[in-house]
């Protein structure tokens, strides 16, 4: 048994140790479970998490942030959420707590679940987005791994995240590629995070905002285009596909495209509780 040394405000000490006497990683997700979310909403204030007790229930957290993202399961989102607000807001304890190496690893299991999902085939732009943004935004390091997957990676995953790109190329009803999209003003949930279910808490930081503007510029999209075309004419007819490309090549050349990325990354720098919508949804 780990003796537990930390201070708890939140965690019953007693329904801790039942779990780790009692839960196996093979068990299912149940209720016994939510002690986690208690003690991840301690992680995010502690100025000392406990090294070997973190360290035990991170495959626990990780288990739960898998049947979150890929699985919606209920139970586990809650858990997920609380716990990447731990990583986000007390990064510099929970490093130190959990070790660089473990530490590491988790930004790699992150990374792993975003291609995973947004690599699934038929999957719409919604649902893997703020799982994108919240693995980006939660080490400096992260938006460069994803996108040398993405780059390097299938015609599938090429296509998701052009999807992605073409909220910055396109207002909502204008864009062809937003096939399944019913949600009104969906294309402003492309500033959500998986931090929790009323307000956005989470942002990137400087370094990935000008990592992003680099990269992301109009050679980038018309190499990726040229590179999903063929993909593109299962999707589209033709005549769609060759009337988008001239929409985009629009787009480019009237700065719409860079006025939307520039609204884009100020608004996913901004630290304010508040709901985003786009300035020209209104």
């Amino acid at each position: 048994m780990i003796p537990i040394t930390m201070q708890l405000d939140e965690t019953d000490i007693y329904e801790l140790k039942k779990f780790i006497v009692n839960q196996k990683i093979e068990q299912e997700i149940e209720e016994e479970y939510l002690i986690l979310y208690n003690f991840a909403m301690d992680c995010i204030y502690s100025e000392r998490i406990q090294p070997e007790l973190i360290k035990y229930l991170l495959p626990f957290y990780l288990k739960a942030m898998e049947w979150a993202v890929l699985y919606n399961n209920k139970i586990a989102t809650d858990i997920y959420y609380e716990f990447n607000l731990a990583m986000f807001f007390n990064q510099k304890n929970f490093r130190y707590a959990v070790g660089e190496r473990n530490y590491q690893a988790i930004m790699k299991y992150y990374i792993h679940h975003t291609i995973k999902k947004m690599e699934r085939q038929n999957v719409c732009i919604l649902e893997w987005i703020s799982l994108f943004n919240t693995t980006t935004a939660l080490y400096h390091n992260n938006i460069k791994q994803l996108f040398r997957k993405i780059f390097e990676g299938s015609l599938e995953i090429k296509y998701s995240f052009f999807q992605y790109l073409s909220i910055l190329l396109f207002k909502e009803n204008d864009n062809l590629l937003a096939i399944n999209e019913t949600r009104k003003f969906w294309t402003s949930h492309i500033w959500d995070f998986d931090d929790g279910y009323f307000s956005k808490k989470f942002f990137w930081n400087d370094a990935i905002i000008k990592f992003f503007d680099r990269e992301i510029n109009r050679k980038r999209i018309e190499t990726l285009f040229g590179e999903i075309k063929p993909f593109i004419y299962h999707i589209l007819e033709p005549k769609l596909v060759e009337l988008f490309y001239e929409e985009m090549n629009e787009s480019l050349d009237s700065g719409i495209f860079y006025n939307r990325k520039t609204e884009y990354l100020k608004k996913i720098n901004d630290t304010s509780r508040e709901y985003i919508y786009w300035d020209t949804t209104f």
